[in-house]
């Protein structure tokens, strides 16, 4: 009878033990904001992991789209959440990174008839100004650098969530729409068979430090 006693003290005195040494359940943050002051004012930079970069352009002259995503981008946030138009963002894609359902076009799409990647690594978005258009939109205005040429490009952007992350660091999140013209930056290829105008869609987390 002891001895059971004993082994049940004992086995109950390591469960303590080990409930004791494992670590604490990670509790939810809070839910993003849609308020700008949610996140402190400071420097961001792009969390690739949480970043969607896709184009979309028209398909066999006007039947459908073709839609095309890049899995490589970087950048920075200048953010000032008491002053939104102080702000600045400055966005760096690599065409190379394109992807595509359709087997082999992508390769094809890297080659100088296209996109020309070794020759054009790197397209560049940074912002000029911005223009709060409500509670939690506004319009960014920037110069495009691509395949080589820079042009104006306006995106309209909204403040998807702002506030502190699971790991406490400060985080910004938006979604951007824009359209161009690729002929405007030289890029002719297969027009009207592949379209001239592209829709571009961002979707961009940025965290502090």
């Amino acid at each position: 009878m002891l001895r059971t006693l004993g082994a049940t003290a004992l086995c109950s005195a390591f469960s303590l033990a080990l409930l004791a040494a494992a670590p604490a359940v990670a509790q939810a943050p809070p839910p993003a904001s849609k308020e700008p002051a949610a996140a402190a004012a400071g420097s961001y930079k792009l969390d690739p992991n949480h970043t969607s970069v896709i184009a979309r352009v028209g398909h066999m002259n006007g039947f459908s789209f073709s839609t095309f995503r890049f899995g490589k981008a970087s950048g920075t946030l200048t953010w000032d959440p008491t002053r939104i138009e102080a702000s600045k963002v400055d966005i760096t894609v690599e065409p190379g990174s394109i992807m595509t359902p359709v087997a082999g076009f992508a390769e094809e799409l890297r080659g100088e008839r296209f996109l020309d990647v070794a020759k054009f690594p790197q397209a560049r978005f940074v912002s000029t100004a911005i223009r709060r258009t409500g509670p939690a939109t506004g319009q960014i205005t920037g110069e495009l650098t691509f395949m080589g040429q820079t042009r104006p490009v306006v995106v309209d952007g909204e403040l998807v969530g702002a506030g502190k992350n699971m790991r406490g660091i400060s985080t910004v999140g938006f979604t951007g729409k824009a359209r161009f013209k690729r002929s405007d930056f030289g890029y002719t290829a297969m027009i009207p068979i592949i379209g001239d105008e592209v829709e571009l869609l961002v979707d961009a987390e940025f965290n502090q430090g």
